[in-house]
């Protein structure tokens, strides 16, 4: 609401700047209002709240002719457009779109002969299909989404291996928005993926990695004291200056010096 307030604000100073989208009814979508809304809910409800009752064609609201798959698509890029998305909607919504994308050029393969036939079939099953067909979808991802190939290729795999029933739980939590981290959940079974979900999900563990320990899939990482203190060392001789290692140097060859004197006179 705070958004619709703020686009409301927009247009009554400057008027509106990029029209709603709405398409024509077909008979897929069966009765109801001649038109449905495919970009622009936000402006939508800003409209209502101005106390609009009429938009004007051109100005406020452009109509489109498309099927439900093309909107759905225009919709998909819309939203992941915006760069508001976490990391997990950003994926799931590209998923989606790869989807969308694939049945309309099926149904538009299917427009040049019958859908039903076994050389149709065996044409939208062959490899070089399935190769085309990746090629060409996430270059046009990329290019309406912003977003860069490996990036959409990336996004889907994680998709595809995400459990629903664990996407479900993780929502509300940090790991919504952090990608290494979904990836380290994408990457157990589903059922384990459910059960670290749960932990998430109850606050009883923040990352996967201690959702894996507290579901019992994991063991805790036992830390040898002395390799954390050969680590502090490290970064200690690291950030410090050449007069301070100078004078540490010293400090310990004195002292290695008094142990081998100590020895000797032994």
């Amino acid at each position: 609401m705070a958004h619709v307030q703020l686009i409301a604000a927009s247009i009554e100073q400057k008027e509106l700047t990029q029209p709603i989208v709405v398409r024509e009814r077909t008979e897929e979508d069966g009765e109801g209002l001649p038109y449905k809304l495919v970009v622009g809910g936000h402006r939508t409800a800003a409209f209502r709240l101005l106390g609009w009752t009429e938009l004007t064609i051109g100005r406020h609201v452009n109509i489109r002719q498309m099927s439900r798959l093309e909107a759905r698509l225009v919709e998909i890029d819309e939203n992941i457009a915006r760069h508001e998305l976490n990391a997990l909607d950003r994926a799931l919504f590209l998923l989606e779109r790869k989807q969308v994308y694939e049945r309309m050029r099926v149904a538009a393969l299917g427009r040049g002969g019958d859908r039903k036939s076994a050389k149709f079939q065996e044409k939208i099953n062959s490899e070089s299909f399935r190769i085309d067909f990746s090629e060409r979808f996430t270059e046009d991802a990329a290019k309406r989404t912003g977003y860069s190939e490996s990036s959409v290729q990336k996004a889907i795999a994680l998709a595809r291996r995400l459990d629903d029933e664990a996407i479900r739980a993780i929502r509300g939590t940090p790991l919504e928005d952090n990608q290494a981290e979904l990836f380290q959940l994408a990457d157990l079974s589903d059922d384990h993926q459910r059960k670290v979900a749960e932990r998430i999900q109850s606050g009883e563990a923040r990352t996967v990695a201690q959702a894996k320990i507290a579901a019992g899939l994991a063991r805790p990482q036992t830390v040898d004291p002395q390799a954390r203190i050969h680590a502090q060392l490290l970064e200690s001789w690291n950030k410090a200056s050449k007069q301070t290692r100078a004078a540490f140097l010293k400090a310990i060859g004195a002292e290695i010096a008094q142990k081998r004197a100590e020895a000797l006179g032994d």
